[in-house]
C-alpha cells in the first residue's frame, strides 16, 4: 500500500523514555503510515526497547554509527516512501489519536505544510492530556503568520516530502531546526496551521535547550550568516527571521559570557555587522531594534538577568 505518511524517530540513549515514546506511535498508525527508527549509536539498552517492539509491528529499523540527530533525520528522509514527512523525538510523546487526524487532513487539503500546536512538560511530571480543545483549523493567508511564533521545532509539523529535495539537517550544528525549518516554510506553496495538538515535548534538565556553551553562540551565530543572506531573496520574511534570531543570539551570548568574555564580544561585534538597524526595522519586531539600538546597555542587562543561570 502506498505510504501517506512517515514518521521518523531518531533515537539516541533514551532507554528511560523510549517506550512511551513508541507506544504513542504504535497504538494509533495504519497500514498508510510508516514508522522509521534510525539507532543513531546508542549504547545503553534502547535497541532492546526497539527490540521488543518489532515482533509486534512493522516498521523501518535503522542503525548508524553515532553521528548526531541531523544526520539520523536526513538518513530517516532518505530511506522514507511516505508523501510525507514528520518526526518525533524519542524522548516526547505524541498525541493521542493524531496520527488518523492528520491523514484525514492530507487527503482533504494535501497541502505542503501542516504547522501544529504542542505542549510541554518537565521530566519528571505527569502528562496532563485533559485540556482543552484549541478546535480545528486556522487557514492562514500568509506565511508570516506561520513564523510570528518564532517556533520552528520539525517535530510540530507535517511536510511534503518534496520540500526537503534541495535541503537537509546541518550535520554537528546545535539548534539544526531554526537553520532550515524557516527557509521549508519560505519555500511552501499552500500550508495551514492546524488548532490541534501533535506532540507533548518533555523539557529535560540536561538538554541541549537548557544548557549553553560557545559551541551554541558559533551555531547561533552561522544562523545570522545564513540568513542574511536569503534576506537578499525576500527582504521582508527573513527580516522578521533574522529579528528573532538576533534576539536569541544575544540572549545566548549574555548567557556564555561567564565562559569567555573577550570571545563573546568579539561574536557580538560580528553579528552587528550582519544585522543593519534597516533590516530590523523591516521587521517591525520592536525589540529588535531595541536590541540593536542599544545592543551594549541590553547586553548587561540581560547577563544581569541570567547570572543565576550559572551562579
Amino acid at each position: 500500500m502506498l505510504k501517506i505518511l512517515s514518521i521518523i524517530i531518531p533515537v539516541y540513549n533514551v532507554e528511560l523514555y523510549l517506550d512511551e515514546c513508541l507506544k504513542s506511535v504504535f497504538e494509533q498508525v495504519t497500514d498508510e503510515v510508516e514508522v522509521i527508527i534510525i539507532n543513531d549509536g546508542s549504547t545503553d539498552n534502547s535497541y532492546e526497547i526497539v527490540k521488543n517492539y518489532q515482533s509486534k509491528y512493522q516498521f523501518q529499523y535503522v542503525y548508524q554509527e553515532n553521528k548526531g540527530i541531523s544526520v539520523a533525520r536526513n538518513n530517516g528522509i532518505k530511506e522514507s516512501k511516505g508523501k510525507y514527512i514528520s518526526f518525533l523525538d524519542s524522548d516526547d510523546i505524541l498525541a493521542d489519536n493524531i496520527i488518523p487526524n492528520i491523514i484525514n487532513e492530507i487527503k482533504t487539503s494535501q497541502c505542503d505544510l501542516y504547522k501544529f500546536k504542542y505542549i510541554k512538560f518537565n521530566d519528571g511530571e505527569k502528562v496532563n492530556k485533559n485540556i482543552e480543545d484549541y478546535g480545528n483549523i486556522s487557514n492562514v493567508s500568509s506565511k508570516y503568520e506561520l513564523i510570528k511564533d518564532n517556533s520552528f521545532y520539525c517535530w510540530s509539523y507535517i511536510f511534503k516530502k518534496t520540500l526537503f529535495n534541495n535541503i537537509e539537517f546541518d550535520c554537528g550544528r546545535y539548534f539544526e531546526d531554526q537553520l532550515i525549518i524557516p527557509i521549508i516554510i519560505f519555500n511552501a506553496t499552500t500550508y495551514k496551521m492546524m488548532n490541534q495538538v501533535i506532540v507533548y515535548y518533555r523539557k529535560r534538565n540536561r538538554s541541549i535547550t537548557n544548557t549553553i556553551s560557545l559551541s551554541h553562540v558559533d551555531d547561533a551565530l552561522f544562523g545570522l550568516y545564513r540568513y542574511s543572506k536569503e534576506y537578499k531573496k525576500e527582504n521582508i520574511y527573513f527580516s522578521k527571521i533574522l529579528a528573532e534570531q538576533y534576539i536569541s543570539f544575544l540572549s545566548k551570548c549574555a548567557r556564555a559570557d561567564h565562559l569567555d568574555h573577550l570571545y563573546i564580544k568579539n561574536m557580538i561585534k560580528e553579528a552587528n555587522k550582519l544585522i543593519s538597524i534597516d533590516m530590523m526595522i523591516k521587521s517591525k519586531v520592536i525589540k529588535s531594534i531595541i536590541y540593536k539600538l542599544f545592543t551594549k546597555i541590553v547586553f548587561y542587562r540581560l547577563i544581569h538577568v541570567t547570572k543565576k543561570d550559572y551562579c
